[in-house]
């Protein structure tokens, strides 16, 4: 996967958008949206083939305007017919920025609310995958940035209308390869269409070898001839029946992301909660930091939060209650060694400045509003959460039944499905499928598993209400300072193999050792003053990455535990992620993030 994603420039050639770079133009001279609804949906049967489906998944080589999505979501919402879930799945290896997208959109008023609200969720263009929810959810756009050749590898999904819109094959060999149509016979679900606007033989010739049967059809415009083609092939896809109503067992944020994702795609859902009320443990804390990461590697953990990230600042805009600010993130080196780290991880992966750049010491000063002692990286959309409202908010769902006070202590797989069983053997519920995301204590109900969950104590301290006024944004530095809804907090303690919850005065003076080491001359306007603290025990593991996925051998059982420190961060993406896996549409999520969660990378 590319580590930097290189903008599209805006430019034109007899008034169609043209790409120098390739030498090719965007879409016909005589009509892009004509050419659009032409070649693309007629050529795939649409809006017909969709007709009364629970979901359809289209497939786009290449996103370009933007032009093919808008058209199909535009006769989405105009048929009556429509199926229930788009899943509209579309690469772009130089996306263009936001601007240029508006300027471009403006050509076709026709589209005008539509482009709103997919301008208004417009990702930053940074690598990988982007799930953005659109029409109020129905409408699911899997935006990936990349090479195409390195992102449909990654793609899981069974696919019914493939739209091949790269540059010309004379334009754009790179794209028209062998493994382009060996991916789509991948992908493929049963009687899959496929339409583009070329006819090269080449073209033609790799579909037929993949398994498609081709048809010319009259072109768009002065263009004689187009290509349909429909999947003759072995599918590789496998049916099967899809949960109707899950269990969920543990209301933090892991579990509540969860209901709130399989709720929004029809599922009854009934969360399982041992406390009183939700988001009580490490949940509960006043107020988590959220933030991505950085790393030299892109490796896994960097890219699923990036991607759990940037999901955050669009799912949670759309969410009713959430205390939240954008208020920004500063992380300050540790040293010397860090600085220099930080700043080589910026220089490889170039991300954009509005999503991570370097400050020098005196513009990290001005950032922090404190003479603080180094320089670093500040995340300008970055910043902090109430986790609890974040629980709320998910919960607060029609398809949600929440019991509250129930602790479980057992799972059985039954006859038509699964029985979730209380400490007296009494059935707490019976559904479809299970899901634990009750951090730790998974291990407890599922005998036999050797995953390595570690339990991780933490600490934070509240200082005393009016506490430093003049910090308005989180600042970080081997812990964090976080402004919260009105009250300062300091944190965290990482005390392994501690699992004592009540507060400890020794703990509170070492968060306020990190607060001196984030703000000289803070820690010690402290001693002797009240300060409170709030101790919860994480779950982590030794690859720092969470486990989610199904639990092997044991069908309809799936797991979501071990979120550590970045339960806030990473939650809403891989509920959606593990919601779309229980009922079988296309995930939001490169397979080999999917596989590096996975509660099978521990099996030897």
């Amino acid at each position: 996967m590319l580590k930097t994603i290189v903008p599209a420039v805006l430019e034109f050639k007899d008034g169609v958008p043209y790409s120098a770079a390739y030498g090719d133009i965007y879409h016909s001279a005589d009509g892009g949206a004509g050419q659009a609804h032409h070649v693309f949906l007629q050529g795939c049967g649409l809006p017909q083939a969709w007709a009364a489906r629970a979901a359809f998944v289209v497939l786009e080589t290449g996103f370009g305007t933007g032009l093919n999505f808008l058209t199909t979501w535009a006769a989405w919402r105009d048929d009556p017919a429509r199926p229930a879930r788009l899943h509209f799945l579309s690469v772009e290896k130089h996306p263009f920025n936001a601007g240029d997208l508006a300027q471009l959109h403006a050509q076709w008023p026709e589209f005008s609310m539509l482009s709103s609200e997919l301008l208004a969720n417009w990702p930053t263009l940074t690598p990988g995958f982007h799930r953005i929810s659109l029409d109020g959810g129905p409408v699911q756009l899997t935006l990936m940035l990349g090479d195409a050749l390195d992102c449909l590898p990654q793609v899981q999904a069974g696919v019914d209308a493939f739209y091949l819109d790269g540059f010309a094959p004379d334009c754009n060999a790179d794209l028209w390869q062998a493994r382009l149509f060996d991916e789509l016979a991948r992908l493929a679900s049963p009687g899959a269409t496929a339409a583009t606007y070329t006819v090269a033989a080449p073209v033609r010739q790799g579909l037929v070898e993949a398994g498609f049967v081709c048809d010319k059809r009259t072109g768009y415009g002065r263009k004689r001839h187009c290509l349909s083609a429909r999947f003759a092939g072995e599918s590789r896809r496998v049916e099967s029946a899809v949960p109707r109503h899950v269990v969920v067992v543990g209301a933090g944020v892991a579990g509540a992301a969860i209901a709130h994702a399989l709720a929004q795609r029809g599922v009854a859902v009934t969360v399982i909660e041992r406390a009183d009320a939700p988001a009580q443990a490490a949940s509960g804390n006043p107020v988590a930091v959220f933030r991505p990461v950085i790393s030299r590697d892109d490796n896994h953990a960097t890219r699923l939060t990036r991607a759990a990230f940037l999901h955050d600042l669009r799912a949670w805009a759309a969410l009713q209650g959430i205390e939240w600010s954008r208020c920004g993130v500063l992380h300050l080196a540790k040293d010397t060694d860090a600085a220099i780290k930080q700043q080589q991880a910026l220089a490889d992966t170039r991300p954009p400045a509005g999503y991570a750049r370097w400050v020098e010491m005196a513009e990290a000063r001005e950032l922090a509003n404190w003479p603080v002692a180094a320089p670093g990286v500040f995340y300008p959309t970055a910043g902090w959460v109430v986790p609890g409202s974040l629980c709320r908010a998910w919960l607060d769902h029609p398809a949600i039944a929440l019991n509250t006070g129930c602790v479980v202590s057992r799972v059985e797989a039954a006859p038509a499905g699964w029985k979730v069983l209380g400490a007296d053997g009494a059935v707490l519920a019976e559904a479809d499928a299970v899901v634990l995301a009750n951090a730790r204590d998974v291990r407890n109900l599922v005998p036999g598993q050797t995953w390595p969950l570690n339990t991780v104590r933490g600490q934070i301290t509240q200082l005393p209400p009016g506490s430093l006024p003049d910090i308005q944004r989180v600042i970080a530095r081997e812990g964090y300072v976080a402004p919260g809804a009105g009250q300062l907090l300091v944190g965290a303690t990482y005390e392994h193999d501690d699992e004592d919850t009540a507060p400890r005065t020794a703990s509170d003076l070492a968060n306020l050792a990190r607060l001196e080491a984030i703000l000289p001359g803070a820690g010690g306007r402290f001693e002797g003053e009240r300060v409170s603290g709030r101790a919860s025990l994480r779950a982590t593991l030794p690859d720092r990455l969470p486990i989610v996925g199904a639990v092997g051998g044991q069908a309809g059982l799936f797991l979501a535990a071990g979120y550590a420190s970045r339960g806030v961060v990473w939650a809403g993406l891989l509920g959606e992620a593990l919601a779309d896996l229980i009922i079988r549409q296309p995930l939001p999520l490169e397979a080999g993030l999917m596989q590096a969660i996975s509660p099978g990378r521990f099996i030897r």
